[in-house]
């Protein structure tokens, strides 16, 4: 399928890398994530995540809550049981429930919906693939997935608010808290490794791998869906990418992410 409404390749956060550019292109659905473009918040969270259990386990019982309040929200309106057991499978029912939405323009019921469905999308990732919840616990909006296959983290409610609209959401949008700028992307290294310095960092590489594959329509572009898939795709060429350089598998962990999201002094 091709035309207006088609979307190139996936790049990091679903952009194709022609359309965002790591200098920071406006146009949309926004820069591909970087590490080195963190907000303070973030650094914050996971240096709290670390040295706070409290504060961890507080954000693990938010996640929880606002996972069951997904359920709880899908089986009144479409009479489906979210199964962990059925797996990425359960992605179909998600983004049909969420197209339900679509019209809705009230920003507490978006905000809401976005909360438990990112949450929900965010809880599906660490099972299958594995990661680390930050945040402070109080905030839907200040969660991020850390994941450990390879360095990549990202905020899964903001791209459930792309999700409900099938969409960029600008800022100013109505439909979102005022004053929010959503963070729809998937973060990489921006810098080259050290042991490779002269090959292109992993965010530069995968916006050339990902710019190489066919468009998408625009509807699974922004979905869960093919959110899903963009990452799985992501995972799979860096795996490649490192398997390549005769390195062993690596697992990340919250260390490993406050060592390179906090900058050097």
């Amino acid at each position: 399928m091709s035309g207006p409404k088609d979307k190139p390749a996936k790049s990091p956060e679903g952009a194709s890398s022609g359309e965002a550019h790591a200098a920071g292109d406006s146009a949309e659905p926004g820069p591909v994530g970087e590490t080195g473009d963190e907000t303070p918040a973030e650094i914050r969270a996971a240096n709290l995540a670390r040295t706070q259990p409290a504060i961890q386990a507080r954000t693990s019982a938010l996640v929880d809550q606002l996972v069951a309040a997904f359920h709880e929200q899908v089986r009144r309106a479409i009479d489906i049981e979210l199964r962990d057991d059925i797996g990425p499978t359960a992605l179909a029912f998600v983004d049909h429930y969420l197209s339900l939405v679509r019209d809705e323009t009230r920003e507490p019921i978006v905000t809401l919906v976005a909360a438990n469905a990112g949450a929900w999308f965010g809880e599906l990732i660490r099972r299958e693939i594995g990661g680390t919840w930050i945040g402070d616990g109080l905030e839907p909006r200040r969660l991020r997935l850390l994941l450990e296959p390879q360095f990549v983290h990202f905020s899964p409610i903001d791209l459930a608010y792309e999700a409900i609209v099938s969409g960029t959401v600008e800022p100013g949008d109505p439909r979102v808290p005022g004053g929010a700028t959503l963070d729809t992307a998937y973060h990489l290294r921006k810098q080259p490794s050290p042991d490779h310095p002269d090959e292109p960092a992993d965010h530069d590489w995968i916006a050339e791998r990902l710019d190489e594959a066919p468009p998408v329509p625009e509807d699974q572009f922004y979905s869960l869906t093919g959110r899903y898939e963009t990452l799985e795709m992501i995972l799979g060429l860096l795996a490649s990418r490192e398997q390549d350089r005769g390195r062993q598998p690596t697992r990340y962990h919250l260390n490993d992410y406050v060592a390179a999201l906090t900058p050097a002094k």
